[in-house]
């Protein structure tokens, strides 16, 4: 077994980077599809019912972001970018929660931070790990892009927010999938 003594490779955006944990980024993934498909199916869906999908998405993502950050060793600044975002997320899952019906803005604000965030953190770990740099890029932009789309327009409709935020949500946990996938692959060898 010497493969596991070694340090896994990084596989860009996961939540995680050893191979025996892919499974927690498949699971974020698919809950981030599916939150994403509710956004698409139900465009006109009351603001309390987006603030409340998006808000659990967040408790659950930033939750999981924080266990694995206080768990695994992988350097001093990714684990502590992971403490940050997850801690991130669930600050702004709570706001999505506890203010619901609040306005479009308050909620507009909330999942655009989260995106931003999430983007920087794939783009710091883009910069600095050398392997998975494309993906982690890659899910940097989109994370970026979709917070300051949905930021740049304050005025953007409820609809609006629930397409963009849907489409968003849907490439990231795609995205995330596949990177679960090719981190189990790598933990069967």
């Amino acid at each position: 077994m010497e493969a596991s003594a070694q340090q896994p490779p990084v596989y860009g955006g996961a939540v995680t980077v050893r191979p025996d944990r892919w499974w927690l980024v498949v699971l974020l993934g698919l809950l981030s599809i599916v939150v994403g498909v509710l956004a698409l199916a139900y465009p006109d869906v009351t603001l309390l019912a987006l603030g409340l999908f998006f808000g659990i998405n967040l408790l659950i993502a930033g939750a999981l972001w924080v266990a694995v950050g206080a768990n695994e060793d992988s350097g001093g600044g990714g684990r502590a970018l992971r403490l940050i975002v997850g801690f991130l997320a669930i600050l702004a899952g709570l706001v999505c929660l506890v203010r619901p019906g609040a306005s479009v803005l308050a909620l507009l604000l909330a999942v655009a931070f989260w995106f931003v965030m999430v983007g920087v953190a794939d783009l710091a770990r883009a910069i600095s790990e050398p392997q998975g740099r494309a993906l982690s890029a890659f899910l940097g932009l989109i994370g970026i892009a979709a917070g300051i789309v949905l930021v740049a327009d304050p005025d953007i409709g409820l609809t609006t927010l629930a397409l963009l935020a849907g489409i968003a949500f849907i490439v990231r946990g795609t995205v995330e999938v596949i990177a679960g996938i090719a981190l189990r692959r790598l933990g069967s060898r």
